[in-house]
C-alpha cells in the first residue's frame, strides 16, 4: 500500500492551518486556485473525493514576505 505524501493536507486543513499562523487564506482561494492549475493537489488515496495540497508550498505562496508591493 502507498504512503500518503508527506505535508500534504486536505484543502480545509490547509486553510484552517494557515489561518492559525496568521495567513489569511479560504477554502474558496485554495479550490480556486486548484482549478486553475496554479497550486499543485493530489488525490486522496483514503478518501477519492478529497483533493490534497502540500502545506509547504501554500506556505511559500502566501508568505507575507514574497510579496512584491509595487511603489
Amino acid at each position: 500500500m502507498q504512503e500518503q505524501p508527506k505535508n500534504w493536507v486536505s484543502m480545509s486543513e490547509a486553510a484552517y492551518i494557515l489561518r492559525t499562523e496568521g495567513i489569511s487564506v479560504s477554502l474558496s482561494k485554495l479550490s480556486r486556485l486548484a482549478a486553475k492549475g496554479k497550486i499543485e493537489t493530489a488525490q486522496d488515496m483514503l478518501d477519492e473525493r478529497t483533493r490534497l495540497v502540500n502545506l509547504d508550498e501554500l506556505r511559500k505562496i502566501f508568505n507575507p514576505a514574497n510579496r512584491i508591493i509595487p511603489d
